[in-house]
């Protein structure tokens, strides 16, 4: 988003337009610049899509809240405006009445009728974005941290189901998991199914890339 400009001025949204419009499809056979577009655009508001679909640069600053479902345990994201009721948009042509015709724009910030609108400091903007930016890394980190966490966690609870079923004398250069590939044919029906059950689990484990998909996981 360009900020070497100083033409930013705040919009009013209209009422319900902050809310998270419907996810943009991403076509299977999608470029790496139309995937990372669409990362950009994850969670816009409908106010955003709009001026966006205009050709208007718009900045909502803004933060995620991320929930379980308390009878799923599915993730649930949801984005919310830091400024409610406002977005700031970038004009370097002043194309006001551009920005007014979009439907969920109900006006521009002026501090009155007469006057022009308010026009922001670049320096608040970008204070603005570094701030959301920092929010959101920070959260990352913390997503990331959780999730390690919850994956060792599921690990070692189904290793130590797996140390009960498999016979004894592991060799302790040998891995758990390879000691369960070499003792899987002399298991007895039942067992080898509880091993097998509890490969694949470790399996999905392992290649889980989100809390959502560890969570997943039995």
């Amino acid at each position: 988003m360009n900020t070497t400009k100083t033409n930013w001025y705040a919009v009013r949204a209209k009422p319900g337009t902050q809310r998270m419009a419907r996810p943009i499809p991403l076509a299977a056979n999608a470029t790496y610049k139309q995937e990372a577009e669409w990362e950009r655009r994850k969670g816009e508001s409908i106010l955003e899509r709009q001026l966006r679909q205009e050709g208007i640069d718009v900045f909502m600053p803004s933060y995620w809240i991320r929930t379980k479902h308390h009878r799923t345990n599915k993730l649930i994201e949801r984005r919310q405006p830091f400024l409610v009721g406002y977005a700031f948009v970038h004009l370097p042509r002043l194309e006001f009445e551009r920005v007014r015709a979009v439907d969920a724009v109900m006006c521009m910030l002026a501090p009155t009728r007469t006057a022009g609108p308010v026009r922001f400091p670049e320096n608040m903007i970008a204070q603005f974005m570094m701030d959301e930016f920092e929010a959101d890394q920070a959260h990352k980190l913390q997503e990331w941290s959780d999730m390690e966490r919850q994956r060792f966690n599921k690990q070692n609870h189904l290793r130590g189901q797996l140390k009960k079923v498999l016979p004894k004398g592991r060799n302790p250069k040998t891995s758990l998991r390879e000691h369960a590939d070499m003792a899987i044919d002399r298991l007895s029906e039942v067992v080898r199914a509880r091993v097998l059950a509890i490969t694949a689990q470790l399996d999905a484990l392992e290649a889980a890339e989100t809390l959502a998909e560890i969570d997943q996981v039995a």
